[in-house]
């Protein structure tokens, strides 16, 4: 695993390499569940930032298609950022994609299909374990920056064949959506040497907050305990663990190597008030703000590309009054957003059914159509 595996240490003289210059790669086979993959797979680690603006490494895993890009242009990038969903190195996308069958199953494990179908496209992918060397899980600017340098690292990475000219462009669903929103609006201020040409997000995270309460006291709610350690990890200095009582220190302890999938059944119906050690505890002040401003509502920052917005109306996870109104506000900024919104289905359900309209909208952006606005007819 990444935490055992000398490829991933962050190397001491860390401070002297650049954002998003690569520190070492190495060639993979690649695989989805049992299968190999038929396209070239590298891994490189890369320096980035974490939430403090300390540097810090992690990694990113490349598909290049083994045919020669024939569409306009240079090959276009698609960085697709896994639900990572967790606190240890086995939820991350790298770690995955190595390992196949030989892995417990996790997002990444399924989402690894969503990128070999982009790579038959003729585009390269780049999948980052944006969460960072410490797996913190919603630290919006350790994911931003970890998403940004990995596009760096991979536009500057002279074996898959890509250049500063390749069109670029961000997806992610759920947990990934929350990476690649964060990353959007990190862009310009933290990155600005990076142009993107599209954006996707299916499932989108607009709050944190919101999210707890959708898991709280679900079949979903262990996920809280584990999630609770990337906020003890990106915070130190909040000293959450003040905050929650035996039972809630037991339980989040018991899941700090835990991916979302290992979590939920080892505390079903998990309730954060049977954790906390004084009422409404994620009201009181310092932990009302760090997760507001770990939330994308939250961060100022805006978008520069187009938006394709994919979202189930009864998504029990990730709700959609926070993501329309993070919509709305990319909308009055001048973003050129298309919303599509599932009558039917779920969180789990419009992973499968709201990628066939990603993949169009790539397609022609990546071929400069131009992209459908339906800002003035989306529900608030």
């Amino acid at each position: 695993m990444p935490e055992a595996d000398p490829f991933y240490a962050v190397p001491d003289n860390i401070a002297n390499y650049r954002d998003g210059q690569v520190i070492r790669s190495r060639q993979i086979k690649g695989m989805l569940w049992a299968l190999p993959l038929p396209v070239n797979v590298w891994q490189i680690e890369y320096r980035t930032e974490d939430n403090h603006g300390r540097p810090s490494a992690t990694v990113t895993t490349v598909l290049e298609p083994t045919t020669p890009w024939k569409g306009p242009g240079a090959r276009p990038l698609i960085s697709y950022q896994t639900a990572e969903d967790g606190v240890a190195g086995k939820c991350a996308p790298s770690y995955q994609i190595r390992a196949g069958a030989q892995a417990e199953p996790t997002n990444a494990t399924a989402e690894t299909s969503e990128m070999f179908m982009a790579a038959e496209q003729g585009w390269a992918v780049t999948a980052p374990d944006y969460e960072g060397p410490q797996s913190e899980f919603l630290v919006a600017k350790t994911e931003a920056h970890g998403v940004l340098d990995a596009i760096r690292a991979t536009l500057s990475f002279r074996p898959a064949g890509l250049s500063k000219h390749s069109p670029v462009g961000l997806w992610g669903y759920s947990g990934g959506s929350f990476a690649s929103v964060v990353a959007a609006e990190y862009q310009s201020s933290y990155a600005p040497d990076l142009t993107f040409r599209a954006i996707a997000l299916g499932g989108l995270v607009g709050s944190v907050r919101a999210s707890i309460n959708d898991f709280d006291g679900t079949v979903f709610g262990g996920a809280i305990a584990m999630g609770i350690n990337g906020f003890i990890r990106g915070f130190p200095k909040l000293d959450i663990w003040k905050y929650l009582n035996a039972t809630g220190r037991r339980d989040v302890k018991g899941a700090s190597h835990d991916c979302i999938s290992d979590a939920v059944p080892r505390y079903p119906a998990l309730s954060f008030k049977q954790m906390e050690s004084v009422p409404h505890a994620l009201d009181v002040g310092p932990i009302a703000r760090m997760l507001r401003a770990n939330s994308p509502l939250g961060i100022k920052g805006t978008p520069t590309a187009p938006i394709y917005d994919y979202h189930a109306v009864g998504d029990e996870l990730a709700p959609l009054h926070p993501a329309l109104a993070l919509l709305h506000r990319f909308c009055d900024a001048g973003v050129v957003v298309q919303h599509v919104q599932t009558l039917v289905g779920e969180h789990i359900s419009e992973v499968v059914t709201g990628e066939p309209g990603a993949m169009r909208f790539f397609t022609n952006r990546f071929a400069g159509k131009k992209p459908i606005d339906t800002c003035s007819s989306m529900p608030s």
